[in-house]
């Protein structure tokens, strides 16, 4: 049981590790990136970026951290590490609601919205426009992504740090 723990423990650092990494990119470099783009160009690149990202390398790393985080935090409770449980529960918790609600309420249907948009019937000055509400919006919402990421891997280095 002990090594189930540690396994999941273990499993829950580096998922939540991960996703935090992929939207930190995002921070560091993704938008500023496409910012240097003109608009239009900006908007396909991104809508190819957000097409190519349901792919099954990115789904363990999106979806799975809250469930191993709740697995471990079953099996440190199980092995009497009831630290460890509250950080894992806590970093779970975290994840789901800023990462994955966040970004299914708010990130994926900004990303549909620009995906309608044809780049091929506007102009230059409509493409900067609609590029820059776009990014701005998206930008802030991935931050806070980042952030509350970032919080919940906090939150799983405490618990393997107590167990």
């Amino acid at each position: 049981m002990a090594l189930m723990f540690r396994l999941s423990l273990s499993i829950s650092l580096i998922l939540v590790g991960g996703i935090f990494g992929f939207f930190y990119a995002y921070v560091a470099s993704g938008i500023n990136g496409l910012n240097t783009m003109a608009g239009i160009d900006a908007i396909n690149a991104m809508n190819a970026i957000n097409g190519a990202i349901r792919n099954p390398i990115f789904f363990p790393f999106f979806f799975l951290p809250p469930i191993a985080c709740f697995i471990a935090c079953a099996l440190a409770r199980a092995n009497m590490r009831p630290t460890s449980a509250i950080w894992l529960a806590v970093a779970g918790m975290i994840y789901l609601g800023g990462g994955i609600l966040i970004t299914m309420l708010i990130n994926v249907p900004m990303n549909q919205s620009l995906m309608l948009v044809d780049t091929a019937t506007i102009n230059a000055a409509q493409g900067d426009e609609i590029w820059g509400a776009y990014a701005r919006d998206w930008y802030f919402w991935n931050v806070v992504r980042t952030i509350c990421s970032g919080f919940a891997l906090l939150c799983v280095g405490n618990a393997l740090f107590r167990a």
